[in-house]
């Protein structure tokens, strides 16, 4: 009788033992599938954070097209988009003006399918251009519905900065289509720098003056051009600016020597550049003296 109640006491205790094991297994369980939830709730949220850190276009768009559909929207103070061409545009054109910035994130935040963090943007020197907090709304599968972005106005760009890094991004463009026409006559480079269906308007009193309209047009008055001189660049160009207008001025002088005539000249230019997101929108070209650089161009004597 003493056995059998203490079998039944050893076999309560060891119940007891297993049950609590059990217990803590499935706790376990428990605990490692709300991780895996919360991991695979942030997936998207992880892959935006490598968008913006991609600086390949190419890249990046295909990245974001993995969590992002074509009803998704993006808004912070400088945007407010829909689609994933258009963010990837957002993003290319804000590597346009930060070129060596590193992104950080800190810690998410998840309740049901919202995720909100703080980030700081870094420029190439480690100092701090900007921070905010973006809020994202998930869709469930995967794929992000919605972000808004804030930004902390103590670091936020002035309106002067802003403007001082559209300056210096417009001269980088006008200094490089310069050397591209004037150096190494390099036109598929240039070629990047012209938007679609810019402007040029030479001296129309110029052999090859006129208005032409599209890059290609614009190769035709080059090549045209060369029919009638040679030249060398006398005075490198004076940069003058101004970004709240997106323009861009250059003046600079060139020795030109006349195929008819053989004469040289020397022609001092000034040259107006509109630009609109990086890109040359339109060119007006001025000469010191258009009648005498015209007749110096047709005259054989």
């Amino acid at each position: 009788m003493l056995n059998l109640k203490a079998s039944q006491v050893k076999f309560n205790q060891i119940s007891k033992f297993l049950m609590r094991k059990i217990y803590f297994i499935y706790f376990l369980f428990m605990l490692n599938g709300l991780f895996a939830q919360k991991k695979d709730k942030l997936y998207p949220i992880t892959a935006y954070e490598k968008v913006w850190q991609e600086k390949n276009s190419d890249v990046r768009l295909k990245l974001i097209k993995s969590i992002w559909l074509e009803d998704s929207t993006f808004e912070d103070p400088s945007a407010s988009i829909k689609g994933s061409v258009a963010l990837n545009n957002v993003i290319n054109e804000f590597y346009k003006k930060y070129p060596d910035a590193v992104l950080t994130s800190g810690a998410k935040v998840v309740k049901d399918n919202y995720v909100t963090w703080d980030w700081k943007i870094l420029d190439g020197t480690s100092k701090l251009v900007m921070s905010g907090r973006d809020f994202a709304r998930l869709n469930g599968k995967g794929q992000v519905s919605k972000i808004i972005g804030f930004w902390d106005r103590e670091v936020t760009p002035s309106d002067s900065d802003i403007l001082k890094n559209i300056e210096t991004e417009n001269y980088k463009v006008v200094a490089k289509y310069y050397e591209c026409l004037f150096k190494t006559r390099d036109f598929d480079s240039m070629a990047k720098l012209i938007e679609e269906g810019a402007v040029y308007n030479q001296a129309t009193g110029l052999p090859y003056g006129g208005t032409y309209v599209g890059f290609a047009e614009w190769t035709k008055m080059f090549a045209k051009s060369t029919e009638f001189f040679d030249l060398q660049i006398e005075k490198e160009p004076t940069y003058f600016s101004d970004a709240s207008k997106n323009e861009v001025i250059i003046y600079f002088t060139i020795n030109c020597k006349a195929k008819k005539s053989g004469k040289n000249l020397s022609v001092p230019i000034s040259e107006h550049f509109d630009l609109k997101n990086g890109k040359i929108t339109a060119i007006r070209a001025f000469y010191f003296d258009t009648k005498q650089f015209a007749e110096f161009l047709k005259s054989k004597k």
